[in-house]
Order: C-alpha cells, then structure tokens, then sequence
C-alpha cells in the first residue's frame, strides 16, 4: 500500500494538468489529432488514479484495515496495473509535446518510444530480471544450507 501512496499524489497532479490544458488557449490551437491523443493519455492517467485509489478502498471496505497476505497480493497487482496505464499516458502526451516542438512526427515518435521503453524497462523488465536473479540465488544458496 506503500507504493499506491507514494504513486498516487503524481498521478493526480498529472491528471489535473491534464485536465487544466483542456482549457487554455494553446489547446485550441493543436492539431485535432493532438486533442485526441491527449485525451486518451487523460483517460489513461485516470484509469491509473482509479487503480492506485482502488487499494485503500477494498483494504478499509473488505479486509477493515487488516494488512492479510491475500491483501498484499491484491494491492501489489493493482499498483502495477496502473503503472501501465501510467507509462502510456505520459508517453503519449510526450508524444504531443514533442511533435508540437519538433514539428516532426517521426522524431517525436521515436522520442515518445524511447520513452515508453524507458518506463517499461525501469518499471517491469529490470525488476522481473533481477527478482530472477535473486530466485536462482536463492535456489542456488538454499541446497548448501
């Protein structure tokens, strides 16, 4: 629940930028294109703040405040579900930002994809490498014990 604390105030933030460009001058003047996809990383943002808020709900509602191991199951894969929607969301409204600036679409595709790797990559990949590593490690040291 920890992690759900510490994610959740920058996915609210995020979102109420999100939602404060809707009305400023300088949305009207992106492209349609643009509008959409930035209201598609609104939605995914607010599908991330509605997953990481979901994890205080169901502990206070269901488990009545109790830390149980079903709990813990349940919070850690609500935290990392949201952090997908998440890595989109800002990957895409980089995307808007970057083709805006660069007024290049293939630059600001391949920038907005360096960036979702970057996420994926420090989100997911190398901590299910190294919780692997640590497995065999395990699997390794525990028969000599």
């Amino acid at each position: 629940m920890t992690e759900a604390h510490i994610v959740l105030p920058g996915a609210q933030a995020l979102l109420g930028f999100q939602f404060i460009s809707f009305l400023t001058d300088g949305f009207d003047k992106l492209s349609r294109t643009s509008q959409i996809l930035h209201f598609v990383a609104l939605a995914l943002v607010a599908l991330c703040a509605i997953l990481l808020m979901a994890v205080p709900a169901y502990h206070r509602i269901v488990e009545k405040g109790e830390d149980t191991e079903h709990f813990q199951k349940l919070a850690s894969r609500f935290v990392c579900s949201a952090m997908i929607p998440l890595a989109l969301g800002i990957t895409i409204d980089f995307y808007v930002v970057l083709e805006k600036v660069t007024k290049s679409q293939p630059l600001a595709l391949l920038l907005a994809s360096v960036a979702l790797a970057m996420f994926l990559g420090l989100w997911f990949v190398f901590p299910m490498v190294r919780a692997r590593r640590n497995s065999r490690r395990e699997l390794i040291v525990s028969p000599a014990s």
